[in-house]
């Protein structure tokens, strides 16, 4: 689930510092590193910008909430 919410933050602030800025923890650079090695973030001009798969990864994430919080209103 951080995966997730990084490449959501990657999305809305791309530039280091903010990204730095909006997490508390000192994990965020090698999260970074690691999501870059899986293919969903690249770094271009020392910006942070989500790949294809990034993207894809983001949008489905976000589906499976939108579901997850329907079935449970509906389950009430």
């Amino acid at each position: 689930m951080f995966e997730v919410w990084l490449l959501a933050l990657v999305s809305r602030y791309p530039h280091p510092t903010a990204l730095a800025r909006n997490v508390q923890d000192g994990a965020l650079f090698p999260a970074l590193r690691s999501l870059e090695c899986r293919g969903f973030v690249r770094r271009h001009r020392g910006l942070y910008r989500l790949t294809r798969r990034g993207r894809d990864e983001l949008a489905m994430a976000r589906g499976i909430a939108r579901l997850v919080t329907r079935a449970a209103y509906a389950a009430r």
